[in-house]
């Protein structure tokens, strides 16, 4: 029944997007506390958080810093963004020494009792080590230094992510001076693993042989102290989309993206302040962008940290299964004739979209490719085949966003392979970017024309399908896949679509597709029926449909939502989403996959996609959603589903300040949603 009390809110309207995904990132580091987690997957996790935070700094704290400096408001909260800003920043510095403590108390001692002694200061280094010290840095690290001896004379940059070490030295009487050395972390590992001693494996940061091989170099001097620094930069590149030649502009661009103003300076909280205010004019540092540390920085350089062989026990790997169906054909092309076929991934192998690209380039009745790009891998074998593909004189266009954050570069670099190798190459539209994960397949045999279409949630990336939890559609549905047609010439030609019905494409019909869903959602509602939607989305932000998710909770419509990181939208707030859950699924595999289930009256519409409901997705990108109309296909997903809304252990229920609360052990239906679904998979 349709509540028609006003809402009795006390709370914002909207949580802030910043810090939901900050509170995103927590539970990500709070992973690491897990007892029953392995400790190598520990410090994996702990590197994810560091890695996770200093990409943050880079695009969205360096976006706030702008709109502070502008005096931007922001409406949709009623208060400033300098507001905004000192907040997040104040959260996220409190996540940076949350980290350090888990690390210095949960993290090392256990390294320690399994006999792997990370040092924590150079002069804590075992005697026997130091010969061997000496020699790696006489050999591997000397001749990457570049000593800058800091005076009112020298101006020195520092480079986004690169760390550094300051000197204070005294010569006889002469006056203090002061020494930026570069860490070469580009060139060495961070963590070097020094000879065994016993039974017990010790590893030395990078940092601490540089200070030690740096303190012998230094022997005429006296040496008052050594701290760590680290910068971070913005990452925009700011390119203007209406000159034209997007692709020559960002490859010009790119060398720039170091150079971008600072966002973060991390340094040693022990650095005397005297050095500190050094730093703050040498290096054009705002107060509020000082961030004291400790001793080490760059966390995330915990990916690389080495475990001896056989030290530590690790998680059971869990081998991509096969789709036995899928696989029993010979011919996929066959396969699809007579059915759809869903994939998840990394459940199910990868190999089977390497398997459909690789038959498209050796079928003789294959026609054209297409396919859409959005973070191509570095070794891509779908782009080979696609090159392939062109060299076999099948006509082949593939579109290339060359403006995905990072991944700029190598999508270049795989476009212009692709160019010279014949195939059509089409590049990023002004001011929107392509992020829809899609292909299609035209065959032509007996003078009989059909298509093939791959519909997926995540990219065309085979490495990131094997950490990325996301689902692919393979079907020959052929009203689907003439949408589908459309969406590519309107990518490659400018060339407008007719009205879209299976599909939603950002740009066209999106917003009104899912609004109209939800709306029908309330009208079963009102009208004495069940009125029910399950969304699973990587980011919640949008107002426009936040606000149609609450309009509907009022009208009775009991709504579960999945969210991964962002998210606007409160849950369970009296008179405004009393009948909206929110969980968050945290694993082994980042979960990626977008799911929009709405109950049609018990006749369930089903609807996958690569689309997230934030205003760039839903407004400044082309993303297709797409249907699920196989019954078999559905009750797939309905079973995964179901099991990412069950309270395992590892999920977390989220208040209405976004707060995670965890299941507890004893009311929990086991221990991981994703191993549930991995066995559910095995068995069939």
């Amino acid at each position: 029944m349709e509540n028609s009390s006003a809402p009795a809110i006390e709370i914002a309207k909207y949580f802030n997007r910043d810090l939901s995904w900050l509170s995103f990132n927590l539970r990500v580091l709070e992973e690491s506390l897990d007892p029953q987690l392995p400790l190598v997957e520990k410090i994996k996790f702990i590197a994810i958080h560091a890695s996770n935070l200093d990409e943050f700094y880079r695009v969205r704290v360096a976006h706030l810093e702008t709109l502070s400096k502008l005096g931007d408001f922001n409406d949709e909260e009623n208060r400033s963004y300098s507001d905004i800003l000192a907040e997040v920043r104040k959260e996220a510095s409190h996540q940076t020494t949350y980290l350090r403590f888990i690390l210095a108390n949960t993290v090392i001692p256990e390294l320690t009792v399994n006999n792997i002694i990370l040092y924590q200061n150079h002069q804590e280094v075992h005697e026997e080590h130091l010969e061997f010290i000496y020699e790696y840095f006489n050999t591997q690290v000397a001749s990457y230094l570049q000593p800058i001896w800091l005076t009112d004379k020298t101006t020195p940059f520092l480079e986004d992510r690169q760390l550094y070490l300051i000197w204070q030295v005294l010569h006889h009487d002469s006056a203090e001076q002061t020494i930026l050395l570069n860490l070469p972390t580009q060139h060495l590992p961070r963590f070097i693993a020094l000879p065994q001693i016993d039974d017990k494996h010790y590893v030395i940061y990078l940092d601490d042989i540089v200070r030690i091989g740096g303190e012998r170099l230094l022997e005429n001097y006296t040496v008052k102290g050594c701290s760590s620094i680290k910068l971070n930069r913005d990452a925009e590149l700011n390119i203007d989309e209406h000159l034209g030649a997007i692709a020559s502009q960002m490859k010009s661009r790119l060398a720039q993206r170091s150079l971008g103003a600072p966002s973060r300076f991390q340094y040693d909280a022990a650095m005397p302040k005297e050095l500190v205010s050094l730093c703050v004019d040498l290096f054009n540092i705002e107060s509020d962008e000082l961030t004291p540390t400790g001793r080490y920085q760059q966390m995330s350089d915990f990916f690389s940290f080495p475990i001896p062989t056989g030290s530590l026990p690790s998680m059971a790997k869990w081998k991509p299964l096969k789709h036995h169906e899928l696989a029993s054909y010979k011919n996929y092309f066959r396969a699809l004739d007579e059915k759809d076929f869903l994939l998840f991934f990394p459940y199910q192998s990868y190999d089977h979209v390497l398997i459909f690209f690789n038959q498209a380039v050796l079928d003789p009745y294959v026609t054209e490719i297409m396919a859409t790009f959005y973070r191509v891998a570095s070794d891509s074998h779908i782009v080979n085949a696609l090159i392939s593909a062109s060299k076999n004189g099948k006509k082949v266009r593939a579109f290339v966003e060359v403006k995905a954050r990072f991944d700029e570069a190598n999508n270049l670099l795989w476009a212009e392979k692709m160019e010279k190798a014949g195939i059509e190459i089409s590049y990023s539209l002004p001011d929107i970017k392509v992020h829809a994960k899609t292909a299609l397949i035209t065959r032509v045999k007996d003078g009989i024309t059909k298509t093939y279409g791959f519909y997926g949630t995540g990219n065309f990336n085979e490495r990131t399908a094997g950490i990325y939890s996301d689902i692919g559609l393979l079907t020959s549905n052929p009203a689907m896949n003439e949408e589908l047609k459309d969406v590519f010439l309107y990518l490659y030609t400018g060339k407008q679509p007719a009205p879209f019905k299976h599909l939603l494409v950002s740009q066209f019909n999106i917003i009104d597709r899912f609004k109209g869903l939800i709306n029908n959602e309330i009208r079963i509602a009102k009208n004495g029926g069940e009125g029910k939607i399950i969304i699973k989305l990587n980011n919640l932000e949008d107002s426009e449909m936040i606000d149609a998710l609450y309009e509907a909770s009022n009208a009775g419509v009991k709504i579960e939502m999945i969210v991964r990181s962002i998210c606007r939208l409160r849950p369970g707030v009296p008179g405004l989403s009393e009948n909206i859950s929110l969980t968050r699924v945290i694993g082994r595999y980042l979960e990626h996959s977008r799911i929009f289930i709405f109950n049609n009256n018990n006749a369930p519409l089903i609807f996958l996609g690569s689309s997230d409901w934030m205003e760039r997705n839903l407004r400044s990108r082309v993303e297709v959603v797409f249907s699920v109309y196989d019954k078999a296909c559905k009750e797939e997903i309905f079973n995964f589903i179901n099991l990412q809304l069950a309270l395992y252990r590892k999920t977390s229920v989220l208040d209405q300040n976004l707060k995670s609360i965890p299941v507890e052990t004893e009311v929990a239906c086991g221990d991981d949603t994703q191993e549930a679904f991995y066995q559910l998979t095995m068995k069939k």
